[in-house]
């Protein structure tokens, strides 16, 4: 049984679509007292492998209270056969994906507007975030990357996966907060005082071979390889599901691009690469 809920907006509906793709049985905005009923039907059908995942919502202080008491009698119950799924995003992200839907937040009022809403929203689903045994940042996601980030999470376990996620970025826009691993590539020589390289980005073969033939990017890159490939190896050992490395310079648009692509062509045990090129098209 897998318990999906977090902030509003962050992501759900595309987790549990990832999730009924798998086989699960998924229930989207269960109310919380037919938790156990649900709970009980399930297990006295006649197969002993159903799979479910049930997507819960917040509506209401009282429904998250009931929620959290809820929630610790099933993890009491059903000990490893339950995970929860927090998924978070940062508010600014939040916004943007829902002036793009249009939809509203389910905590805003007359007296409440969206940014208050998503703000309540986070101090109230404290307790339930603190029980949960995964915590998923979708800033960088959109609904394609959920549901691979689920495909190799919960396939069967002898095929699951730890998903990388590779962001490239540029340090004068900030750090992105979701990364785990942050490598600084500015002391490399930089295409962007190049007149003929400048208005290319990373992606393209001409920046490629310009920071790839020199020994200093070589040597770089070979650490850099070493040490991911290292740190990945040991974030699946632990069970972890999902690790975010970001590449930074300056503007996000050459080096760090560069190494992003080229990393993603690894081909690595147990690991599924996801991309974002976070700040291209910002100059």
């Amino acid at each position: 049984m897998i318990i999906v809920t977090g902030l509003s907006g962050a992501g759900k509906s595309g987790v549990l679509k990832g999730l009924e793709d798998l086989g699960f049985y998924c229930v989207d905005n269960l109310p919380v007292p037919m938790l156990s009923i649900l709970l009980n039907l399930a297990f006295q059908t006649q197969t002993n492998t159903i799979k479910i995942a049930l997507g819960i919502d917040s509506r209401s202080e009282q429904f998250l209270h009931n929620l959290v008491a809820e929630v610790q009698k099933l993890k009491d119950e059903l000990k490893d056969n339950l995970k929860i799924i927090f998924l978070t995003a940062s508010t600014e992200t939040l916004i943007k994906r829902y002036q793009e839907t249009r939809r509203n937040h389910p905590m805003i009022s007359k007296d409440v507007d969206l940014l208050k809403a998503i703000d309540r929203e986070k101090v109230l689903l404290q307790p339930i975030a603190k029980m949960a045994d995964i915590t998923l940042d979708t800033n960088s996601l959109n609904s394609h990357d959920l549901r691979s980030w689920v495909q190799a999470s919960f396939a069967a376990e002898n095929s699951r996966k730890l998903v990388v996620n590779l962001v490239s970025f540029g340090f004068k826009y900030g750090l992105p907060s979701e990364s785990n691993i942050v490598l600084d590539l500015r002391f490399l020589p930089n295409p962007y005082f190049i007149p003929a390289l400048k208005h290319l980005d990373g992606r393209t073969p001409q920046i490629q071979e310009y920071l790839f033939d020199q020994q200093l990017v070589k040597d770089y890159w070979d650490k850099v390889l070493d040490f991911t490939k290292y740190a990945s190896e040991h974030f699946y050992e632990e069970g972890r599901f999902f690790v975010t490395i970001a590449f930074g310079c300056t503007g996000g648009k050459h080096r760090s691009v560069s190494f992003v692509e080229k990393m993603k062509q690894q081909n690595w045990n147990n690991v599924k690469f996801l991309t974002n090129h976070r700040d291209i098209g910002k100059e």
